[in-house]
């Protein structure tokens, strides 16, 4: 692969484990995740083709060298003149690229580039016509390097030859905003007709020219794979929402959704988060099947239970308000639905440790939400193998023991608080208010009325804009950080001054950890574009840059810029300083989101996500030792005789490409 690119071969290849939960499914429930399964897998193409044009010809390209070597990749190398090096390094990208969905290599969002010479390639493809024709069709992009990392350039989220800027998709948004047209599921084409610039909203749906459709000028871009891939398959009353592609009729299928109280077997589908849109508001498509592993599960009881009683201790409660909870809490916490689920298929270009769905604010308050945690995927944070460079090798031990233990319970924390706290002070429509606009609650900020909150139409991402996701996750981040320094807090999962891993040492490796991921997400920063290429990457470095600065000496980086060392470093004695200095920060960026005041959450997160002066030369020695994309097999299940039986492969690229042949997608 490209140099700029990512080494795919420094990383093992993770099996999802699932036989266990699975054989434990009564043969009816193995029935309803085995078709849930197909669905989900039939959306394949749709993330291929919506992070970038060649994505779906790429894929048909390996496919149809597999099943020309019928699987066997030696033969490349011994039918034709092609290193065993060389069809190695192909199989490195081949496992990668399904894996992924993609060839921009998860949230980072990087270009995944083999590293094969374009003769080499059609020397390979030769082995059959419908390979050489499959490679033509994508040999070119296939092997560029640029772009490098997806922009507004892509033609996936924005197609059309003209080019387009971030003010013009933010005036398409507002004229959106006006017509009660949401984002999620849409595209913007650009395109000229003579002296005209003309806009076309595109809406994936299973139907091609819908009355929205022909009033914008466009068709579903995702129609035939939407057609393909749900239309004939038992997703009952849900599959209504894929009809039209209306907004509405996927808001519905979640309140229904939510109904479904921690069933046996957990799905999620549609387009859920704007990670990967440049502009940050266009979905990705996700199908998620999971399992659920009661006995995991019961784990979380106490922190569920206890999650009101936590949200009176953050820093924007009031006692005498709201039950202790403030004025900028929602007046009554529905306790949520939490479980630990083993992931049978999960089809995303980044597959993520957990869920908390749905995303809209007004669903969250009347019908509740619920929290995922993928058992399966967590377990792979305990590789020892994996290394951590910016560990100091005195304590990277130590780190690696309690690293996995920290990502679980920051990870459960993120997801039942950090993304469900919050009240969005707003004017749902003309003269109807979700508080006393006579007698506005007070900014505890400020210790005045608070004087700005969201007007009809608007939203959380429409006010913030590009800034909206990346600062979500940064409150959602410092949330779970604030609350896992506490004692009380950490004795819910075991830890105390007794355990094996005192709690004690758990905050003090906290810190590491944050000073560890906020140096990592360094590789998602683009020099040139001067942008980042994922929120949550922005988010983490924005969190570690403000406890550099504001936590009193707390945390420090040793740098050798001559022999690339670079070690996070943090001072016991000032361990009281951290949940000060995060509380402060957590304090702001909260309420100016329930408040919609954008201008000085501007003025604090952007100069915390500048990359300069020394930062610039952490990154150069960050990016010369790059994270090794993530890379996961999952099993299949098969229907023989109306029974179902599951199907699993080697945890190897050859098991990841077999598993995707085998699915026929």
């Amino acid at each position: 692969m490209d140099s700029s690119a990512l080494s795919c071969g420094q990383v093992t290849t993770y099996q999802f484990s699932i036989k266990d939960v699975f054989d434990g499914l009564t043969d009816k429930e193995k029935l309803y995740a085995h078709h849930l399964s197909q669905a989900a897998w039939a959306g394949s193409r749709i993330i291929m083709r919506q992070t970038s044009p060649e994505g779906t010809g790429i894929f048909d390209f390996i496919m149809e060298l597999h099943k020309a070597c019928q699987g066997e990749w030696t033969k490349l190398s011994q039918q034709f003149e092609v290193s065993v090096e060389e069809v190695n390094s192909f199989l490195d990208y081949a496992g990668t690229f399904p894996s992924k969905l993609n060839n921009f290599c998860g949230e980072r969002d990087r270009k995944i580039v083999p590293r094969v010479s374009a003769d080499s390639l059609r020397i390979m493809a030769s082995i059959s016509p419908a390979t050489t024709e499959a490679l033509e069709k994508v040999i070119e992009p296939m092997l560029s390097t640029t772009p490098a990392t997806l922009g507004l350039s892509n033609p996936a989220y924005y197609p059309g030859a003209a080019e387009r800027t971030k003010d013009e998709i933010a005036a398409v948004a507002r004229v959106m905003e006006r017509h009660g047209l949401k984002p999620e599921k849409t595209r913007i084409r650009k395109s000229v007709d003579g002296d005209h610039v003309v806009y076309s909203i595109l809406q994936a749906s299973l139907i091609k020219e819908s009355d929205q459709e022909k009033r914008f000028g466009g068709s579903g871009p995702f129609f035939d794979i939407l057609q393909q891939g749900g239309g004939d398959q038992p997703l009952g009353d849900a599959t209504v929402r894929f009809v039209r592609g209306t907004l509405e009729g996927y808001r519905r299928a979640m309140k229904h959704w939510l109904e479904d109280y921690s069933p046996r077997v957990e799905s999620i589908f549609g387009f859920i988060e704007p990670y990967r849109d440049p502009y940050g508001v266009r979905c990705e498509w996700r199908g998620v099947v999971g399992i659920s592993d009661s006995q995991q599960t019961a784990k979380l009881t106490e922190l569920v239970e206890n999650s009101a009683k936590l949200m009176r201790t953050l820093p924007w409660a009031v006692a005498e308000v709201n039950d202790g909870k403030g004025p900028f809490e929602k007046d009554v916490f529905k306790t949520p639905s939490f479980s630990i689920v083993h992931a049978l298929a999960f089809l995303c270009s980044n597959v993520w440790e957990a869920s908390s769905l749905p995303n809209y604010n007004d669903i969250r308050e009347t019908n509740g939400f619920k929290n995922i945690v993928y058992a399966n995927r967590m377990s792979a944070n305990a590789d020892p193998n994996r290394p951590f460079h910016w560990v100091h090798p005195t304590e990277a031990q130590r780190f690696k023991r309690v690293n996995h233990i920290i990502r679980f319970i920051t990870t459960s924390i993120h997801e039942l608080l950090g993304h469900r706290t919050g009240k969005l002070l707003a004017e749902s429509s003309p003269g109807v208010y979700n508080f006393d606009p006579a007698c506005p609650p007070v900014n505890t900020l400020t210790g005045r009325p608070v004087e700005s909150w969201y007007r009809p139409g608007q939203t959380w991402t429409s006010v913030f804009e590009k800034l909206a996701g990346s600062v979500e996750e940064c409150r959602a981040m410092l949330i779970s950080y604030y609350l896992d320094v506490e004692k009380d807090m950490l004795s819910m999962f075991g830890y105390d001054d007794h355990s094996g891993i005192r709690a004690e040492d758990f905050i003090y490796n906290l810190y590491l950890h944050v000073g560890v991921v906020g140096l990592c997400a360094l590789q998602a920063f683009d020099v040139k574009k001067q942008a980042w290429g994922s929120p949550h990457a922005n988010a983490e470095y924005a969190i570690f840059t403000h406890l550099l600065r504001d936590a009193d000496g707390l945390m420090w980086i040793e740098c050798d810029r001559a022999t690339g060392t670079l070690h996070v470093r943090v001072d016991r004695s000032r361990i009281s300083h951290g949940k000060a200095s995060i509380g402060r920060m957590l304090h702001k960026i909260h309420v100016w989101r329930c408040t919609a005041d954008v201008a000085p959450c501007k003025a604090l997160y952007e100069p915390l996500s500048t990359v300069d002066g020394m930062s610039e030369v952490w990154r150069e020695i960050v990016v010369s030792k790059p994270d090794a994309p993530w890379k996961f097999v999952q099993a299949n299940t098969v229907l023989y005789d109306g029974k179902v039986n599951l199907r699993t492969y080697e945890a190897s690229n050859e098991g990841i490409i077999q598993s995707f042949a085998d699915r026929c997608v």
